[in-house]
């Protein structure tokens, strides 16, 4: 057979930083069963490295909230079409692989579909914590669902979704092959990954930090940043002292407690062993629409796999300079808030289980090649 004919095109897309990193993963486990597969679709640097052939760049896909989104309608519909009009090529793609980023690649799906593409999706969308419609939808348009959470896989199963538990991909990196020490008193600051994100909370996570220095002044203070983020965004933080570091893992791994924005940062705090407080504030009409749709009595994953809220939370109102120095100062000097902490890191690190997921998945996907 010549090299052409043992070609096979995916069609990828993955819309945030994490999804990047563990759609990268995949494709590279992917291409050690698979030489001549080529990739398609969204993502950002680490796919590219992966030979990802993008259409948009992840700085443009990175927004969150409902009327953050709303406001870019007209470049959403229009990244859309043309990857519909991709899609809907005979014979062009194998598979489509959307990764997580459920509000683009669910529409995309449906694309695929009527296209003849099957559909793979790697991380579920957590519709168990809002959008039951979302559930239904994907019943008739995946065909193979990866959830990388224990408990995902009863649940899509029993709404008709061919879902498989195939362990979570954070654990394939040796970053989070055990926790940190955590004995100094530098506060990990980490706002989010977004440049919105980082706009809404820099001034917050500044004002905190001055608050923690006038009642303890031995503590200090680094933030993760991001690079394709406006470094002046990070201003308000530079401003009050704040080291500013580009490794956020090594952060929350070296750093004696933090404050991590809500998110999948959460969880890799947890499993670096970080004590840690959740926080967020978004848009007023954002967080009124998401009040009204999330279904979960937390939005930190550690507390929803452990069914009980051992982080704490300050959302919107709630998180204030004063109430997150307070939750900071406790974090670094109560000991036995921090061993609560540490065994719950590690009842969330033996209910993942071990690394292997991008492998495992990597072996489902070339068995649907294979058919």
């Amino acid at each position: 057979m010549s090299v052409s004919a043992e070609i096979e095109r995916i069609f990828i897309a993955a819309g945030d930083p994490s999804g990047d990193l563990h759609a990268a993963r995949l494709m590279a486990e992917i291409r050690r069963r698979r030489p001549f597969v080529q990739f398609e679709g969204i993502g950002g640097p680490a796919m590219e490295l992966q030979g990802l052939r993008s259409l948009a760049r992840l700085d443009q896909l990175a927004v969150t909230g409902f009327w953050e989104v709303a406001k870019r309608y007209g470049y959403f519909k229009g990244l859309l079409r043309q990857c519909a009009e991709l899609l809907a090529q005979r014979g062009r793609y194998r598979l489509f692989l959307p990764v997580d980023y459920p509000g683009f690649n669910l529409r995309l799906a449906a694309h695929a579909r009527r296209a003849g593409v099957r559909t793979a999706y790697y991380i579920a969308p957590q519709t168990w914590a809002w959008g039951s419609d979302r559930t239904a939808a994907m019943a008739t348009l995946v065909n193979e669902l990866f959830v990388v959470f224990p408990f995902e896989e009863a649940f899509f199963r029993e709404r008709g979704v061919r879902a498989t538990h195939v362990g979570h991909p954070l654990l394939d990196d040796p970053t989070f092959s055990d926790v940190g020490a955590h004995v100094t008193r530098t506060v990990a600051l980490l706002p989010g990954s977004r440049a919105q994100e980082v706009k809404r909370h820099a001034a917050l996570l500044a004002a905190t930090a001055d608050v923690i220095r006038r009642r303890d002044g031995n503590v200090t203070f680094a933030c993760a940043t991001v690079p394709r983020v406006d470094p002046a965004l990070y201003a308000p933080l530079r401003d009050a002292g704040v080291e500013l570091v580009q490794d956020a893992r090594t952060l929350m791994r070296d750093a004696g407690a933090g404050l991590v924005k809500a998110g999948t940062s959460t969880l890799e705090a947890t499993l670096l062993g970080l004590p840690f407080t959740t926080f967020y504030k978004t848009s007023p009409i954002s967080y009124m629409l998401s009040k009204r749709l999330i279904k979960v009595s937390s939005v930190t994953l550690a507390n929803l796999l452990l069914q009980r809220n051992v982080v704490h939370e300050l959302l919107q109102a709630q998180a204030t300079p004063q109430a997150l120095a307070g939750e900071a100062l406790r974090l670094l000097d109560d000991e036995e808030r921090r061993n609560e902490l540490l065994d719950a890191a590690r009842q969330v690190r033996a209910l993942l289980g071990g690394p292997g997921a991008s492998a495992r998945t990597a072996e489902h996907i070339v068995r649907m090649l294979d058919q």
